[in-house]
């Protein structure tokens, strides 16, 4: 983060949605190195852009709206990767689709560990639980449904198919983050190995 203010070439017309853009990186990068979303200011921010802090308000309400618009983005990214994934390995059949789709959910996450750290691993500020259901997290949840769903074909098998899902996302998610926390390289061949095994034992059971 720059430590003194450089002003940013002023916008010419229709530039607009290029200053938001930069300022929506800009708050990504930070909270990201911050952790907490309460540390983030949007005079920071517009310091790190280079503008006046009111500028900010012509593209965001508040600060709410800013980390809400970097959270979309981050979890709308992983979950078109994640789509176009399972449409490619498709023509396997659906069972090897989602084993392809898991894999590539694991290497997303060492690949971009930042990004992923927006999703899951920044303090954020509590909201009401009400507010759940709009949360860009279930863009996510969708694919991992339909991904299940079709390797079902319709019976719900040993596992019921609306458990299997958080069941196999939050496991698929617990192994990621233990290979992102401990102070040395991630061993993907073996992340991918016991991916295979919960799949084995969640889906195709």
């Amino acid at each position: 983060m720059s430590e003194g203010f450089t002003r940013r070439r002023q916008s010419r017309w229709g530039e607009g949605a290029a200053l938001k853009e930069e300022i929506v990186r800009a708050a990504a990068r930070m909270l990201s190195e911050s952790g907490r979303e309460r540390d983030l200011s949007l005079r920071a921010v517009a310091r790190e852009v280079g503008i006046s802090a009111p500028s900010i308000y012509l593209h965001f309400t508040d600060r709410a709206e800013l980390v809400a618009t970097v959270t979309r983005r981050a979890y709308e990214r992983l979950a078109d990767e994640l789509r176009s994934t399972w449409t490619d390995a498709r023509e396997a059949g659906p069972q090897a689709a989602l084993r392809v789709m898991a894999r590539h959910y694991c290497t997303y996450a060492l690949d971009h560990p930042r990004v992923y750290r927006l999703m899951f691993g920044i303090e954020r500020i509590e909201v009401p639980r009400s507010q759940a259901a709009s949360h860009p997290l279930w863009t996510v949840h969708e694919v991992w449904t339909e991904a299940v769903a079709a390797c079902r074909g319709g019976d719900e098998g040993p596992v019921a198919s609306g458990r299997s899902t958080p069941l196999l996302w939050a496991s698929v998610h617990g192994l990621v983050a233990m290979a992102m926390a401990v102070p040395f390289a991630a061993d993907r061949a073996q992340l991918e190995g016991m991916v295979d095994e919960l799949l084995d034992l969640l889906v195709a059971g």
